[in-house]
């Protein structure tokens, strides 16, 4: 029995603990990747007042929860 570990675990090992770790808050550059569009789509969305609900934290940053992003991908409205 060999107890050396393969690349396959170390990835394996590395994947479930970003899984355990990763925030459910997003940037307008990974909420846009997330949902498929472009950075300046969320922003321009922003202004109008359409897309996704975000939260403006410390009256500057910008972030998206995934449940957020999931709702509008699915068409409902979060606002």
């Amino acid at each position: 029995m060999s107890s050396a570990l393969t690349k396959l675990d170390v990835e394996d090992a590395v994947r479930r603990v970003l899984d355990v770790h990763r925030s459910p808050w997003h940037s307008t550059e990974s909420a846009a990747a997330y949902i498929g569009c472009e950075p300046g789509t969320l922003k321009t969305w922003r202004t109008r007042g359409e897309g996704p609900r975000y939260h403006l934290i410390n009256g500057k940053s910008v972030r998206y929860h995934v449940d957020d992003l999931d709702a509008f991908v699915r068409g409902e409205d979060n606002r």
